[in-house]
């Protein structure tokens, strides 16, 4: 069962002054968890960040969710740094889950099989914990990697660090960059939840909202990992999106873990996730799914067609009829404005 963490928690002042008075000889295991499936060729790599990092007391967890593609035979031949579980395929979240089950490390980090940790991220990311030593999680910033290229690009995150126990509405609402890898959560928390099995993507958004809420997280703008983009991605597998629909907002927002403190947030997520779905389809030339997302984003929030881009995307779309959908939202955004101009949201 689940406690709500409605009040944020407070670690006692001896727990406090112990981390202090240990700060020169602070060095607690961290568990790296790093579900894979068919990711061989990726694997070397992002379990060859977790043997490098600056700290050596890491805990590597590789859980193979049913691979066919010699996964066994890479990590044999990475020796006995790693501890190695296998399964039936599951997908990632039951993969996760399980690495979860079997760590031991005071803190845990999840990283995707095509990502990797820069040399110094478990470092960094502990290194905060001593100045604010009540927090129960840090996220960083990230670098992204594009198939074939060596150049590494940083997101468009804050610039600067900060602590905050409202990260989880910082996390809806898209104001900090997010990446599964770029977490270093307290084993004690990210114990108490788990990963949606019903859910293929998104699900590591569901996770994190539960980490975050009303507990006290840092972010760093330093990034401290790299996520990679490939055409096996998770991240762009367009059938699985189009399939899941809107799961992944039903699942955050009618979950009676949050006592509705989310609700407010709904319909700003609803309308930006389905903006961010449609821009893939519509790259992708499936206009009817490209539609869809946009029909979606559209009734959750009609301001949406107000900018420009979308609008001309909008119609753009072949293949389908949507002229009904526009006049019935483009009244509805008249509407809006009228009522009140403070009310205009322009999406990014």
């Amino acid at each position: 069962m689940e406690a709500s963490p409605i009040a944020l928690r407070k670690r006692s002042e001896a727990d406090i002054e112990k981390v202090r008075a240990t700060a020169g000889t602070y060095d607690p295991l961290v568990s790296v968890i790093i579900p894979t499936y068919n990711y061989a060729s990726y694997l070397p790599r992002a379990v060859g960040s977790c043997l490098d990092q600056s700290r050596r007391k890491v805990e590597i967890i590789v859980v193979d969710d049913g691979s066919t593609d010699g996964t066994a035979n890479v990590i044999r031949e990475m020796g006995k740094g790693v501890i190695y579980v296998t399964q039936q395929n599951k997908g990632v979240s039951s993969a996760r889950n399980a690495g979860l089950s079997v760590a031991r490390g005071e803190f845990v980090v999840f990283l995707d099989a095509d990502d990797y940790l820069t040399a110094d991220a478990l470092e960094t990311r502990l290194r905060a914990f001593l100045d604010e030593p009540d927090m129960d999680f840090v996220i960083t910033a990230t670098y992204s990697r594009k198939m074939g290229g060596d150049v590494l690009a940083g997101d468009s995150g804050p610039a600067r660090d900060f602590v905050s126990d409202t990260m989880d509405r910082m996390l809806l609402e898209r104001r900090i960059p997010f990446a599964t890898c770029a977490v270093l959560v307290r084993s004690q928390v990210a114990k108490r939840f788990v990963f949606p099995l019903h859910l293929s993507n998104g699900e590591d958004i569901v996770y994190f909202t539960k980490v975050f809420f009303g507990r006290k997280g840092a972010f760093l703008s330093r990034p401290t990992a790299v996520t990679f983009s490939h055409q096996d991605s998770l991240r762009h597998r367009m059938e699985e999106i189009e399939r899941q629909g809107n799961a992944l907002i039903e699942t955050i927002f009618d979950d009676p873990y949050y006592e509705g403190r989310l609700n407010y947030l709904r319909r700003n997520f609803t309308a930006y996730r389905n903006l961010e779905f449609f821009r893939r389809f519509y790259r992708s030339g499936n206009s009817r799914a490209a539609g869809r997302c946009l029909a979606r984003a559209v009734a959750a929030s009609p301001m949406t067609l107000l900018k420009v881009d979308y609008l001309i995307k909008f119609l753009r779309l072949s293949g389908a009829n949507y002229s009904s959908l526009f006049e019935q939202h483009w009244s509805q955004a008249e509407q809006y404005m009228k009522g009140s101009a403070k009310k205009i949201h322009f999406f990014r």
